[in-house]
């Protein structure tokens, strides 16, 4: 009788087994933005598993981003992601009866799942309640190519930050409050029961440890909405201690303390626009030809502009008759200046000068600043100019008269 009941135990025992390991799944291959809705039924046994096929790499998608985006109504579900879908239902099997894992990041009923663009990528969600999954797809990611644009900037205005004092400032305040912040975590933990800790992750596994920072999330987020007012005087009193402490130093003035800010400041540019995109062969290559940029030597850049100039001289470009009285008018000006600064200098003989000249009164006259011509002389030049312009309209009038003669008498030729 007892051999009996341990074989009908070993029966049932594998009959479960089976029935466990008989679940089947259903593979839903997404390969742009769509949405799929999944009601739960009781008596389902699939496994729905959403799978993004990847893409293939180009310039066209240095800033893409995919997402899986989860809408449930309950935020207690498991997440099973892997490379291919055997992988994800492996793990499903296996851990089916994990804890139900929260993000505590982010929203309820909302959660967000970046995946490889390049690579294939398998997703399940084992779960009680109706939710969507939505394959986003973002062809230009704004983040993306702001995060390349910072660390661009950051790369080529490095010497000019490196011995700003507003920048000093800056940086010396957001250091000074965020130590703070994680002093204020190192002397809070050391309150908390260690030998606790360790045995409650010990037994639970990981799944308590997330659990424990989640709850330590929600307390945080809690005092933060509670007593915001304490929390921003706390930020500004420590800011200002931050500021006269920076004040007190005061900014790099030593060109070696400069370079390695310098330095710095072109390292964190190079990490930013080598994560920016996951085209990180394509956002390394944007690093390295920034760099080289940077660093390129501005005689080497001069010789071949100047090589440039002599293969392909540029065409010159004639002037017309109002930019050649201002360019007359303008280097006459500026011919004479020289000329009297010349003849104020020490270096200038002015009584030889005198002695050679018809009148020396009036170089004196133009030394001192007056004008180089006459009365006289400027009347005659504009009477000159104005008798000019008279003889313009008659001369015209006479080639227009000889142009219209000739034309008839072709006329009558043809005529006759």
């Amino acid at each position: 009788m007892e051999k009996f009941v341990n074989y009908q135990s070993c029966l049932l025992l594998f009959v479960f087994v089976c029935g466990v390991n008989t679940l089947a799944y259903d593979v839903h291959w997404l390969g742009g933005p769509t949405t799929i809705e999944r009601e739960i039924h009781p008596t389902k046994q699939t496994v729905d598993i959403y799978c993004y096929s990847g893409n293939s790499k180009n310039l066209f998608t240095l800033w893409q981003t995919v997402k899986f985006n989860i809408k449930i109504k309950n935020e207690e579900f498991n997440q099973y992601l892997g490379s291919t879908p055997e992988e994800v239902y492996k793990d499903f099997t296996e851990n089916s009866y994990r804890w139900p894992v929260v993000n505590p990041f982010q929203k309820k009923s909302y959660k967000t799942v970046s995946i490889d663009l390049y690579s294939p990528t398998c997703m399940a969600i084992d779960t009680k309640h109706r939710h969507s999954i939505e394959l986003q797809i973002q062809r230009v990611d704004i983040w993306r190519v702001l995060l390349m644009l910072f660390g661009l900037v950051l790369i080529f205005s490095s010497k000019a930050l490196s011995g700003n004092p507003v920048f000093f400032y800056l940086c010396g305040i957001l250091v000074g409050v965020s130590a703070s912040f994680m002093l204020l975590v190192y002397y809070v933990s050391k309150l908390l029961p260690r030998k606790t800790l360790t045995y409650g992750l010990l037994v639970g596994g990981w799944t308590v440890g997330v659990y424990l920072l989640q709850q330590i999330w929600e307390n945080i987020r809690s005092i933060v909405v509670s007593y915001q007012t304490y929390i921003f005087w706390y930020t500004l009193l420590v800011s200002f201690i931050s500021f006269v402490v920076c004040y007190r130093i005061g900014p790099p003035k030593n060109q070696r303390s400069k370079n390695l800010v310098m330095w710095t400041l072109q390292a964190v540019g190079v990490l930013i626009i080598f994560f920016s995109s996951q085209y990180q062969e394509a956002s390394a290559a944007v690093a390295i030809m920034a760099m080289c940029v940077k660093y390129f030597p501005q005689s080497l850049l001069y010789s071949i502009q100047g090589y440039w100039r002599r293969k392909f001289p540029p065409r010159p470009r004639l002037l017309s008759s109002e930019e050649y009285y201002e360019q007359g008018a303008r280097e006459t000006k500026r011919a004479l200046d020289e000329l009297r600064r010349h003849c104020s200098s020490p270096d200038c003989k002015q009584w030889a000068i005198m002695l050679r000249i018809s009148d020396p009164k009036r170089f004196a006259s133009f030394v001192e600043g007056n004008s180089h011509l006459s009365d006289d002389e400027v009347l005659n030049y504009e009477s000159y100019a104005f008798s000019l312009e008279r003889s313009k309209p008659i001369a015209n009038s006479t080639r227009n008269n000889l142009d219209i003669s000739e034309d008839d008498s072709s006329d009558d030729e043809e005529y006759f």
